[in-house]
């Protein structure tokens, strides 16, 4: 059973003849009912205080939650874009290396060009000096062979040419051919 300060107030004793002085027990009963009605208000308002703050309380734990359903939703995108960062990375480092490697092949077929080149330009470059050995050696000798008649073929000095007499001059000077 509930008491309340209304009921304090009406609360009546009966008489007897030696009993207590009836003022006196209506003043200790009105304290009584004074205190116990700021007693009932106070719980009244620690009731409502507390309904307020169990309210603010639900809302602070449902932004907790909604926090922490957010945080959790940044953890999961942040690792996401780390790892399609890291995929990212890994195709442009396959894609460097698959150009890297081209371009060596690239590089290496060019160089084996360029050196078969070059030993087909030295091998031109022998023919053409054997070439010309082959060239200048023959003329030489054909030289050697002119020479040679041209030499066979000369007057001697002390020999006189058919109607050549002492003291005469050759006919034509050699300026005058």
């Amino acid at each position: 059973m509930r008491i309340t300060p209304l009921d304090i107030r009406r609360q009546n004793f009966r008489k007897t003849m030696r009993g207590y002085d009836v003022d006196e027990v209506e003043a200790f009963l009105e304290m009584v009912a004074s205190a116990w009605e700021e007693l009932v208000e106070s719980l009244e308002n620690a009731e409502k205080e507390l309904l307020v703050l169990r309210a603010r309380a639900s809302d602070f734990d449902r932004m907790e939650g909604a926090v922490r359903d957010v945080l959790v939703q940044q953890q999961q995108s942040a690792t996401q874009a780390r790892k399609e960062a890291d995929r990212e990375a890994e195709l442009i480092i396959m894609d460097a290396e698959i150009k890297a490697s081209n371009l060596v092949s690239e590089a290496r077929d060019r160089v084996q060009v360029l050196t078969e080149t070059i030993r087909e330009l030295q091998d031109r470059r022998l023919s053409v000096l054997t070439q010309i050995r082959s060239f200048v050696d023959s003329h030489g000798k054909m030289l050697d062979l002119e020479e040679e008649r041209i030499k066979s073929e000369m007057i001697p000095e002390e020999e006189k040419l058919p109607g050549e007499e002492d003291g005469d001059s050759p006919m034509l000077e050699l300026t005058e051919l």
